[in-house]
């Protein structure tokens, strides 16, 4: 129907506007147009109106018309400008030509709006940037020219090139013209040849300001004959080229060459000549002497010469990335972890992350997913304080995905008002386990039930998620499937406030042009009342509302005050930090295999950039869509430029509120990019940065088979000297080609450290077993190989989880959990954890009966292997355990006491022939 409106109003424009010019009729011709003009004009506003009334519906209606206004006002001034421009290089092109001119004109004006359209952000930046405060050392200007100021350059640029080739080819074209007929007018090809001239001049001073990111030297921004060399003659080539452009406008200048080639016009001898010149100082000054001194001076004395360069590079390196901040300490590696210590630790090692996430995944779509047409995406980690216990949880939304759905349901009306949002989430702690193996759930099933009142969720429909990106109408005449309950389902009438409410007809009229065209024009299940739903997905919701941001690649789900909620990081970036090195996301490792080098991508969202601040963290309501965005990094001027620029979009950090802030964390992805340069950034000695002595990479690890760098992860660590525990995320690396570990870097999370970056580096006289050497010792080990070798040829798949160096005072803790699958299952389950310490190797059915082996000296418990003796030997666990509970009990230390029962009631779960499991059908439990 909108097709056949549109043709038919376009059929109508120009019939009226062709018969009109037909019949002479200059009123019939001016409607035609029009009709033409409205038409177009309509239809390519319905969109822009739907636009608006979503940013009005989500309360950003001022950051929608802020946008609009620059954008318009940016086409606006480069069409004239442009525009102008090549009218003033083509007005005097001579009689006759006025097709041509117009036609110009006309290229100037398009290009020069397709221009504006482009650089509105360059623009606006350059408006509302300010100093920052740091000067490059080379040309002494401030680090805010180069982020708000030369992109703009740039842009301006292009334009002028843009503008310089229609001014150009249009007198060429009349100069192919005048040479038909045997008059060239080549005294206007000088004028023409002197303004490009100029315009070269700028693009060599752009090119000086450019040399702060050169690439000629051992490191990024300019070296010794960037500075020595390059800078000076860009300065000469700005100044020559414009003068020898302009000798040919002289004419002793032109009597002088005319004699070389009497066959030629003197201007054309003389314009050669000046070029050929303009050529052969380019080539002498930007082309052979920088290359020859870089090879014959330079290069056989590099570190003498370079070596201040490199300390630029370093520091400023370090800014673009945030590396200043980074609390650089020694950890010496005890070979001591006695029991003592491990009470005295007991809320950390109780959190240590047993549950693999793609494992748990596994289990979530097995047993939680329901139903066909839900799906959870990814599995998050975080933190609760749930009463006196502050608990590591990992966390996954159930969503909806319509793709699941038969193809015989793939109907309009499912897809737009029946299938409208998912429901509810599952959570489990990261080192709780059924004694078969399976996760015991804090959040679970359809409704959610929830263990803690603080995990109830009251409303738990997702309508906006990872998952959501198809539009939907929501309270409509047709009930909304809720959720299943046994055979029958339960369906609801969305009461939020989520969406654009459908009001009129003039509004369904809209959105039917955006999405299903006539078939939502004309059905009768909207109601004036009716919310339309669109930009669920969560990542382009808050792309449309802050496009100049980047975001982090996972976004996480938290249970906050009864709602569910997405969290999500937010970069801002540059590559315009002068001296600051371009981060890649193409990373490369050496390992001993078969393949010799690993090689990946990283972070991507990320590449390219020289400049990096985790800036703003979103916060998206999974129910209503509501929208925040909160600036925690108020020194970035990027941040604040785009502040200033939009204040209506942000709001300060210190504005979110205390239960949201609970649940920022530092995110894997700036840390992985931080890591990677700090790896190589960590050396600040110009010269041991030269030679790449101390060139750290990613640790690797075996994971699932595959060997892999091990990813950033969460853990819950008491700091040295501190006496309580927080949620931090860590990274260990390994020297280049080594697989001990040299040091590890993390970022802290929670209250007021939360952005602290601390470095731990470990003595180099100290072998530190490294993920891989762990990996290796066990395979060494012959009773646990040839247990995993028989579980393989049984029909299982042995499926080994990440290994974890977890801190613990000043020693370190290897933790990897292993599963099996059966080729029938769909799903792993923990069957052993690995403990390592030093080099003794302990290993048992859970976390605490392996953490008492590595206290005997490394006891191993294999499930099918272990001696007649285990149940006397778990009996005598359990004693242990209810002492140690009662002790706990009787010092008030509840906390702790109750991880004590909790493991006492899985020992005589086991103990019983693991009885609970069996009534509980093989389903993870409470």
């Amino acid at each position: 129907m909108y097709n056949l409106l549109f043709l038919a109003c376009f059929t109508l424009g120009g019939w009226l506007a062709y018969s009109g010019f037909e019949n002479g009729r200059q009123a019939r011709v001016a409607a035609g147009l029009a009709t033409l003009a409205a038409t177009a004009l309509f239809f390519g506003l319905l969109s822009f109106w739907g636009e608006m009334l979503w940013f009005e519906a989500v309360g950003y209606s001022q950051r929608f018309w802020t946008m609009v206004a620059v954008r318009l006002g940016m086409v606006a001034l480069g069409a004239i400008v442009a525009g102008l421009l090549v009218w003033g290089g083509v007005r005097w092109v001579g009689r006759g030509q006025r097709l041509l001119v117009w036609a110009a004109i006309l290229a100037g004006i398009l290009g020069g709006g397709v221009w504006g359209l482009r650089a509105w952000d360059e623009s606006l930046l350059w408006v509302t940037g300010e100093a920052t405060g740091v000067s490059e050392p080379i040309l002494g200007l401030d680090a805010g020219f180069y982020l708000f100021a030369l992109p703009l350059l740039g842009q301006l640029h292009t334009l002028l090139w843009l503008i310089a080739i229609i001014v150009i080819g249009i007198h060429g074209v009349l100069l192919w013209q005048q040479a038909e007929r045997g008059r060239p007018d080549w005294g206007r090809a000088l004028v023409l040849a002197f303004g490009l001239a100029f315009l070269l001049a700028f693009g060599h001073i752009l090119d000086l300001f450019h040399l702060l990111f050169s690439d000629w030297g051992v490191v990024n921004g300019p070296g010794w004959t960037d500075e020595h060399i390059r800078r000076p003659a860009y300065l000469l080539m700005a100044v020559i080229t414009p003068l020898l452009a302009a000798l040919p406008l002289f004419s002793v200048f032109r009597r002088r060459v005319a004699p070389l080639d009497r066959s030629r016009s003197p201007h054309l001898v003389a314009g050669g000549i000046a070029w050929i010149g303009i050529g052969a100082v380019w080539i002498l000054l930007l082309g052979a002497t920088p290359r020859l001194i870089q090879w014959l001076v330079v290069e056989p004395n590099e570190i003498t010469f370079e070596r201040p360069y490199i300390a630029n590079n370093i520091a400023f390196t370090r800014r673009g990335f945030d590396l200043e901040k980074v609390e650089q300490k020694a950890f010496s590696v005890g070979d001591q972890f006695t029991r003592s210590q491990a009470e005295d630790n007991e809320g950390v090692l109780s959190e240590v992350r047993l549950w693999d996430p793609r494992a748990l995944d596994s289990v979530f779509r097995q047993f939680q997913e329901i139903r066909l047409y839900y799906q959870f995406e990814d599995v998050d980690i975080d933190r609760y304080q749930l009463g006196d216990d502050y608990r590591q949880v990992m966390i996954s939304a159930r969503e909806l995905e319509l793709g699941n759905l038969p193809a015989q349901s793939q109907t309009f009306v499912n897809r737009r008002f029946k299938y409208t949002h998912g429901y509810g989430a599952v959570m489990t702690p990261v080192s709780e386990f059924t004694p078969s193996g399976l996760p015991r759930m804090l959040v679970k099933d359809i409704p959610p039930q929830s263990v803690h009142p603080k995990l109830q969720i009251e409303d738990p429909q997702i309508y906006y998620g990872e998952l959501t990106t198809d539009p939907a109408v929501a309270n409509s005449k047709e009930r909304e499937f809720d959720y299943p309950s046994g055979e029958q389902n339960v369906y609801i009438q969305y009461p939020g406030e989520g969406g654009v409410a459908m009001r009129n007809l003039w509004r369904k009229f809209v959105f039917g042009w955006m999405f299903d065209g006539t078939r939502l024009l004309l059905s009768t299940y909207p109601r004036p009342d009716s919310r339309m739903m669109f930009h669920r997905q969560i990542t382009d919701r808050l792309n449309t509302l802050a496009p100049f941001l980047k975001y982090d690649a996972d976004p996480y789900v938290t249970i906050i005050d009864g709602r569910l909620k997405w969290i999500v990081d937010a970069y801002t970036r540059s590559s315009f930090y002068p001296y600051s090195e371009v981060f890649s996301s193409r990373e490369f490792i050496q390992v001993r295999d078969r393949t010799g080098q690993l090689s990946g991508s990283v972070a991507g969202y990320l590449s390219g950039a020289n400049y990096v601040r985790n800036s703003v963290k979103a916060v998206v309501d999974a129910y209503d869509g509501s929208a925040d965005l909160y600036v925690f990094e108020e020194d970035d001027p990027l941040i604040n430029a785009w502040w200033r620029a939009f204040p209506d979009l942000f709001k300060p950090g210190t504005e979110m509120p205390d239960s949201v802030r609970a649940h920022v964390r530092y995110p894997e992805g700036f840390l992985l990019t931080q890591g990677l340069v700090y790896a190589k950034y960590h050396m600040e000695d110009p010269e041991v940065f030269y030679n790449q002595e101390d060139l750290w990479v990613r640790a690797t690890e075996k994971y699932y088979g595959n060997v892999q760098p091990v990813e950033p992860y969460y853990i819950m660590w008491k700091r040295p000297g501190s006496d309580r525990k927080e949620f931090v995320l860590i990274l260990p690396f390994t020297p280049k080609n080594r697989q001990v570990m040299i040091g590890w870097i993390a970022g802290l999370s929670d209250g007021k450290d939360y952005g602290r970056f601390i470095a731990y580096q470990f003595p180099k006289e100290t072998r530190v077993l490294g993920p891989q050497q762990v990996e290796t010792k066990i395979d060494q080990d012959p009773q646990l190989s040839g247990q995993l070798t028989l579980w393989d040829q049984r029909g299982s798949r042995v499926i080994r989880g990440n290994v974890l160096a977890i801190p613990i005072d000043q020693t370190l803790l290897y933790v990897e959990p292993i599963y099996l699958q059966a080729e029938t299952a769909a799903y792993p389950e923990l069957r052993l954890v690995t403990l390592m310490h030093g080099d003794t190797l302990s290993y048992a059915e859970s976390f605490e009966e392996a953490l008492e082996g590595l206290f005997k000296g490394g006891v191993r418990d294999v499930p099918g292997a272990a001696p007649g003796g285990e149940l006397a030997e778990r009996a005598a666990r359990a004693g242990q355990v209810f002492e140690r509970y009662l002790q706990l009990q009787g010092q008030g230390r509840f906390e702790e006491a109750a991880r004590q029962l909790r493991e006492l009631r899985r020992l005589l779960q086991s103990m019983a022939g693991e009885a609970t499991g069996a009534a509980d059908g093989e389903t993870p439990g409470n």
